[in-house]
Order: C-alpha cells, then structure tokens, then sequence
C-alpha cells in the first residue's frame, strides 16, 4: 500500500459528512463538474484563487495557502484569520500538504491558474470525491468573469456580480484614460526588488500586470524566467535603462535607492519619482498577485499620469474597502493605507 493510499485510509474516518452534490457547473476550463449545493468549506490551490474566494466570503476558506502576515491577519474576521497553512501551488517547489488537507476536509477546491497541469492533485481530491473547479486567475483582466463563476458556484451569485461589476469598471475607465496618451508619452519604469533593488521582474511577466494596465513602459524586457520572478539585473543595466520612474517593492528598497549616491545619477531619482508600493491589507501590485491589484492600477495610474487620471486615491480607497472588505474606512486609515502616514488599522 502506497503512503498516499494509507494516509486517505487513515484519515477518511476523520471526515465530516459532505453535504450531498446537488448541482452540475461548467467551469472555465469547459469542463462540468457535480459541486455542493452550498458549499461550506472550500480550499483554493494558489493564493490568487484563496484570495478571490476570500472576497466573496471569507467565511468559506478551509485554510490559506502560506503564513498569513500579522497585519494581514488584523483585517480578517475571526473565521478566516485562525484557518491553517494547508499549502498550495506558487512558486518555489510548493505544494500542499495532503495530511493537512484531509484534516481541513474541503468540499470543495478551486484550481486557478499556478496550479494548472497538477493531475496528482486533481487525482487526489477525486479520490475523495472532492469537486474540483477550474477557474482563470491570471491577471485582473479575469477577474469579472471569475468572479462571476465563483459567485454562482459558491452560492454567493449577488455578491460575485457586485465585485465583477467594479472590477469591470475599474478595467473600462484605464483602458479608456490609456487610449488617450500616445505612446511617446508614456512614462518608463523599473521595478525594484529585493534589499539591494536589483532584482526585477520583466515585460510579460504576471508579477508586473499592474504596471501594464496602469500604462507603464517597464524597461526591463527580459521575460520571465521562473514562476517566482525576480530576475537579478546589474547596477549597471538600470544605469543604462534610465527610467523615469522606479517602483520600490516595499519601503526598506525605496529607502535604500534614496540614500545611495549609485542611484542618485537615474532620472528617477533625481526627479523624486521613486515609489513605494502600498502593501495593505495585502500588497496592491505583487506577492501575492490579488484583488488588491483592481485598487493597485488606479494608484499607479493615477500616479503616473494625475493629469488623466484625476482620481481621489482617499475616497477610491474607502470606496474599494467597503465593498472588497466590507470595512468603513475613515480618511486618516486611507491616507495610511496609501502611505501618507503611519500604520493603518482596520
């Protein structure tokens, strides 16, 4: 007997009762699936899928993908936040943990895009006859529509068009902001990873979808390499890429470039354009790629290009939380959120 085989025998007892399966779906990949009428405890197999169902209710979640950070943890509710590390698909060799999951004992898994091609998984969860749907995760461009599909199939069909709506919206009015700028006007950008900055991510690269949206020229061409991203590049390549614009992933990076006499010769930085990216409740660009990022393009939009873009980041960012997080935020919190001030709390 094979130790996959053994530990589902083991723990079989273990499992509640699942609710009976009541109703077929065709899923995004096409495929039509027996789910749970109303499904009670759903796992997602990559923290873009985990996050999505998190919007919709964030009372479904069997568990999370990865350790959730301390100021994450604070803006979920008590339903969500205690939810173990049950594993998942997204770079770096990952994958969950099967004892973990029997434990959780899902009736219901969601597989977006990181975790396609993973048939031992999927063989997995049939055995158990867990259900399985497919749903495209790749950028913020998918989401209305996964929305939608999550929406009907967990039950939550009002909810999930709410979400879509905005997230169409949203989508609409940068194209339509973008396809008023020429392209010789748009603005060149780095993205700066890693303590020293020198880590990036290239055009194509699902890591910098947002600078896409948001109408960016990011300089570094090379695609991406590895699902995890952040290729390393040398002082002297962002030298010679000069850009206009350097996006620093978190504080400590933007504080680093400032100080250093070897960044100070870049555009960039003589021009005080150098910025660092919100990263609350989750970060609204990367790591992990979110629905934060809907809020994250109109920032960057916003930022790059104030004369097209005149949004009021302070009531975007209450508009966005209230129906994302279902949280009141008040102007102080927003301007927090949005790095004006100190730490906001939810």
């Amino acid at each position: 007997m094979n130790a996959t085989l053994a530990l589902i025998l083991a723990l079989a007892l273990c499992l509640p009762t699942l609710p009976a399966l009541a109703a077929t779906f065709t899923d995004m990949d096409g495929h039509t699936v027996t789910v749970p009428d109303a499904p009670k405890r759903v796992y997602a197999l990559s923290p873009p899928d985990t996050l999505l169902v998190y919007a919709l209710d964030p009372c479904l979640l069997a568990g999370w993908n990865y350790p959730q950070t301390k100021e994450a943890r604070e803006w979920y509710p008590p339903c969500a936040r205690d939810q173990p590390v049950l594993g998942g698909f997204f770079g770096q060799g990952m994958t969950p943990d099967k004892e973990a999951l029997l434990k959780a004992a899902p009736d219901l898994v969601i597989s977006g895009s990181m975790a396609k091609g993973n048939t031992d998984f999927e063989a997995f969860f049939t055995s158990l006859n867990i259900p399985v749907v497919h749903i495209d995760s790749d950028s913020p461009e998918a989401y209305p529509k996964a929305l939608r599909v999550l929406g009907a199939v967990l039950g939550r069909k009002e909810r999930g068009e709410a979400l879509a709506a905005s997230a169409e919206q949203t989508l609409a009015a940068i194209r339509n902001g973008l396809a008023t700028i020429p392209e010789d006007k748009r603005l060149t950008v780095y993205y700066a990873e890693g303590g020293d900055g020198l880590y990036t991510d290239g055009q194509g690269s699902f890591h910098t979808q947002v600078l896409a949206l948001a109408g960016g020229i990011n300089v570094h061409p090379a695609p991406q390499t590895r699902i995890y991203g952040m290729d390393k590049v040398t002082m002297e390549t962002v030298l010679g890429y000069a850009p206009k614009v350097i996006l620093a992933q978190d504080a400590k990076c933007r504080d680093m470039i400032l100080a250093s006499p070897l960044w100070a010769a870049l555009p960039a930085v003589r021009e005080g354009r150098v910025l660092n990216i919100p990263d609350l409740p989750l970060n609204w660009f990367d790591r992990p790629p979110s629905f934060m990022r809907l809020l994250g393009v109109k920032w960057l939009a916003n930022t790059l290009y104030p004369e097209v873009f005149h949004y009021d980041m302070i009531l975007e960012i209450q508009v966005f939380m209230k129906l994302f997080w279902k949280r009141e935020v008040t102007e102080t919190e927003a301007r927090a959120l949005l790095g004006q001030t100190g730490a906001a709390k939810p």
